[in-house]
C-alpha cells in the first residue's frame, strides 16, 4: 500500500517540463482550458499506476516527469528483477487508465459530467492508450515487447533486437504520421531521441547486467548447462553453469574472471 507519508513523497519527485507549461499556457489562451486538465488527468493517473506497483514491489522511485505529450516515471532498480514484475509496472498505467474510464462511465451515466465532457475524456484517453502501447521503447508496449524477448533470448540479445525493432516501428509511425503536425514531430524527435540513447548505450546496460549478476542475489527459476564459456548467454531469471574441460564453472566464477581481467574494458 502507497501510505499518506509515501504519497507525499512521491509528490517531491514529480517534475514538470518547460514546454509543458507553455502547452498549458497555448491551451488557456485559445480557451481549451477543459482539453488540457482532461489530459493531464490521464497522464497523471496513467503515471500513478506504474508508481503504484513500483512502491507495492518495493522499488525505488527516482523521478515522475510530465511532458507535453505523456510522462516518464524514473525508477532505479535492478535490470536483473523478475520478469513478472516488470511486467505489471509497465501494464500499470494502462491498468490505471482502464479504471479512470470506468469512474467516467459512472459519472456520465448518473449525469454528474456532460455528454461533451465525457466525449472529450472518450478522445484523449483511448489516444494516449493506443500511443502508449506502440511497439516503440521506452513506451509501455516496447518495454513489454522488450520483456517477451528477455523470456526467450539471453538480456544482451534481446536488448539489441527491441532497440533494432523500436527503431523500425518509429520509421512506420513516422510514414504514417508524415504531415505537418507539430505536436507529431516533437513527439517522434523525442522517441528518436530516447532510441538513439538506449542503442549508444547498449555497452553499458550490458556491463551494468552482468556486474549485477556478479554483485547480488536474485531469484532464478531454472538452471542451465551452457557448452561454451560465453557471458553473453546470460539470461534474466536463469543460472547458468558453464563448461570448462571436463567439468563446469559458475556464472559467478566466469564473471569474477572476466571483469579481473583489465583487457574486458
Amino acid at each position: 500500500m502507497v501510505n499518506t507519508l509515501g504519497m507525499k513523497t512521491i509528490f517531491l519527485k514529480i517534475q514538470i517540463h518547460p514546454l509543458t507549461y507553455f502547452l498549458f499556457l497555448t491551451f488557456l489562451i485559445t480557451g481549451h482550458f477543459k482539453n488540457i486538465l482532461l489530459i493531464f488527468l490521464i497522464v497523471f493517473v496513467h503515471e500513478m499506476g506504474h508508481v503504484f506497483f513500483l512502491k507495492m514491489f518495493h522499488y525505488p522511485i527516482e523521478s515522475i516527469e510530465f511532458l507535453p505529450f505523456g510522462g516518464i516515471t524514473k525508477t532505479t532498480k535492478f535490470i536483473n528483477t523478475p520478469i513478472k514484475h516488470d511486467f505489471i509496472i509497465y501494464l500499470g498505467g494502462v491498468f490505471f487508465q482502464l479504471l479512470l474510464f470506468f469512474i467516467f462511465f459512472f459519472l456520465f451515466h448518473n449525469f454528474y459530467i456532460k455528454e461533451m465532457t465525457y466525449t472529450l475524456f472518450l478522445k484523449y484517453n483511448f489516444s494516449i492508450l493506443i500511443f502508449n502501447i506502440l511497439p516503440i521503447r521506452p513506451l509501455d508496449g516496447g518495454e513489454v515487447l522488450h520483456l517477451c524477448f528477455e523470456n526467450y533470448f539471453p538480456y544482451i540479445t534481446a536488448m539489441k533486437i527491441s532497440n533494432l525493432l523500436s527503431l523500425v516501428f518509429l520509421i512506420l509511425f513516422f510514414i504514417i504520421n508524415i504531415q505537418f503536425n507539430l505536436n507529431n514531430y516533437c513527439i517522434i524527435s523525442f522517441l528518436f531521441v530516447k532510441i538513439y540513447t538506449l542503442i549508444k548505450n547498449e555497452k553499458f546496460y550490458k556491463n551494468k547486467f552482468l556486474l549485477e549478476r556478479l554483485m547480488y542475489q536474485f531469484p532464478y527459476f531454472k538452471i542451465h548447462n551452457e557448452t561454451q564459456k560465453n557471458i553473453f548467454l546470460l539470461k534474466k531469471e536463469t543460472y547458468h553453469f558453464f563448461r570448462e574441460g571436463n567439468h563446469y564453472i559458475s556464472e559467478k566464477e566466469l564473471l569474477r574472471r572476466k571483469f579481473d581481467n583489465p583487457m574486458y574494458f
